[in-house]
C-alpha cells in the first residue's frame, strides 16, 4: 500500500513538472513572437531606389537619376546579402509604388507613401534611400548623407556611414539634416544618401562606374555595421556628453 502511494505522489509530481515545463515554454514561444513584432531585425535593411517610373529625378549630360539609383542600389544589395543581410527594396525596376496607395493626392505623394508603407511592414534595423544630387554650381562635388532633423539614430547612422564615404572620395563632406517624407515617416533609423552630383563631371563618370559604386555600396555597408555594433554596445560615460563616438 505504502509502495502504490509513493508511486502516486511521484506520478502527480512528475505531471505538475511536465505541465510546468510546458507552460514556461508557451510562455517564452508567444514572448518571442510579441518581441519580434516590437523589435527592429538587426539584419534586415531597406533600400529604397529614388524616384523611378515616370518620376525620372535630377539628369545630366543624357543621365536620368532614376536610373543610376537603381543599379547603385542593387549594387547595395549585392554587398549586403555577401555579409549575411537580409535586404528588402522598395522598388526592384524602373517603377514607382504608388499603386499601394491608389487613392489620395498626386501619383508623387502617392508614390512617398507607398515606400513608407512598404518599409513600415517590417521593422528594418535601417533604412537607406538611394538618389543623386545636382546643383547648378557645377563644381560641387562629393556624397553627402542626409537624416531627419532631430532625429538621433539617424543622425549617428547618417556620421558612420559619411566617415566611410570620406575615405574613398576626393572631397571630404558633413552631413546634413533635412525633412524628407521617407524619413520623417519612418521609425528605423534612415538616411538618404546622395551619390554625387550629377551635374559634376568628375562625378558623372564615377556615378556610371560599377567599381566605384561597389566601393561606395561597402563604405555605406561600414557605416551600417559601425552604427549597429555602437547602438548594441552604447560606451558607458561617466558625465553626459554630446560628443558622437561615430564622428572621431
Amino acid at each position: 500500500m505504502g509502495g502504490r502511494l509513493i508511486s502516486l505522489y511521484v506520478l502527480v509530481i512528475r505531471r505538475r513538472v511536465l505541465a510546468t515545463i510546458v507552460l514556461f515554454l508557451a510562455w517564452i514561444t508567444v514572448f518571442g513572437i510579441v518581441l519580434a513584432n516590437l523589435l527592429p531585425e538587426r539584419r534586415l535593411v531597406v533600400i529604397d531606389p529614388g524616384h523611378g517610373g515616370i518620376d525620372g529625378g535630377t539628369s545630366g549630360a543624357g543621365l536620368l537619376e532614376k536610373d543610376i539609383n537603381l543599379k547603385m542600389s542593387h549594387i547595395l544589395r549585392q554587398v549586403l546579402e555577401k555579409h549575411q543581410y537580409q535586404v528588402i527594396m522598395t522598388r526592384t525596376d524602373d517603377s514607382d509604388v504608388s499603386h499601394f496607395v491608389p487613392e489620395g493626392a498626386s501619383r508623387y505623394r502617392r508614390d512617398l507613401r507607398g515606400r513608407v508603407k512598404l518599409i513600415e511592414r517590417v521593422r528594418p534595423c535601417g533604412l537607406i534611400s538611394i538618389h543623386v544630387n545636382w546643383h547648378q554650381d557645377t563644381w560641387r562635388r562629393g556624397a553627402i548623407v542626409y537624416y531627419q532633423r532631430n532625429e538621433v539614430s539617424g543622425r549617428l547612422l547618417a556620421e558612420a556611414i559619411q566617415k566611410e564615404l570620406n575615405r574613398i572620395q576626393q572631397v571630404q563632406r558633413q552631413v546634413r539634416a533635412a525633412d524628407f517624407y521617407v524619413l520623417r515617416n519612418t521609425r528605423a533609423p534612415a538616411v538618404l544618401v546622395e551619390m554625387g552630383f550629377v551635374s559634376n563631371p568628375d562625378d558623372r563618370v564615377l556615378l556610371q562606374d560599377e567599381v566605384y559604386l561597389t566601393r561606395q555600396a561597402d563604405a555605406i555597408r561600414l557605416g551600417l555595421e559601425a552604427f549597429l555594433q555602437h547602438s548594441a554596445h552604447p560606451p558607458q560615460r561617466s558625465e553626459p556628453s554630446l560628443e558622437n563616438p561615430l564622428s572621431s
